[in-house]
């Protein structure tokens, strides 16, 4: 009796890692910090007495977990999945966000990103009023990338659909860069590069 099959925890607790944000904060000397955030959801059937009269039916957590990184300089950084590349052509300076979008993309693996787990967070999200919110941080690749000098434009170097994928300035300083994941799964686009011009003012 002191054995539970491992058969009746799984079908008790459900855990799933949602989604994953990639922060990168570049200092002036170009070192910095990388940042992932990736969100989970557990739900287990059952829960806590909380008083005479009440059949406990279920518990679910919502959480973020954040793995902290830094580098020397960000150009020469290689994590799986992306690349950050600076060049000078006919005098004008140009940086690159280069991410493997592709449906093998190892980005996927290093963020723990799973289909089936995601089609399961948005199962529940559609029965449930206050994970709505939850629901629109799911679907999503977000990149954050603050620079020590102001970005006067970005943009996507191909097309891609609006509204699902954005390539924006959040501030002068700031980009954010969101990559739905049902086209990462739909191998729409192998590759997405997403152009950054400096400020030369």
């Amino acid at each position: 009796m002191k054995l539970i099959p491992p058969t009746v925890i799984f079908c008790l607790l459900f855990c799933a890692c949602a989604g994953g944000n990639i922060k990168i904060k570049i200092k002036p000397d170009l070192s910095g910090d990388l940042v992932l955030y990736q969100k989970r959801i557990t739900k287990k059937k059952g829960g806590l007495f909380f008083g005479s009269g009440l059949v406990p039916t279920g518990e679910l957590e919502i959480s973020i977990k954040e793995r902290a990184y830094q580098f020397s300089n960000y150009t020469h950084i290689l994590p799986p999945g992306f690349r950050l590349i600076e060049f000078t052509e006919e005098g004008v300076r140009e940086i690159q966000l280069v991410v493997d979008t592709g449906k093998t993309s190892p980005l996927l693996k290093a963020l723990e990103i799973d289909k089936e787990e995601i089609n399961s967070i948005l199962t529940e999200a559609k029965l449930r009023d206050d994970l709505l919110r939850f629901n629109t941080l799911v679907e999503f690749i977000q990149f954050e990338v603050q620079f020590p000098f102001p970005i006067k434009k970005v943009k996507f170097a191909d097309p891609r659909t609006p509204g699902e994928w954005t390539a924006r300035l959040d501030s002068n300083e700031k980009m954010i860069v969101n990559i739905p994941l049902h086209s990462i799964w739909a191998n729409e686009h192998q590759l997405t590069t997403v152009q950054i011009y400096p400020d030369s003012n």
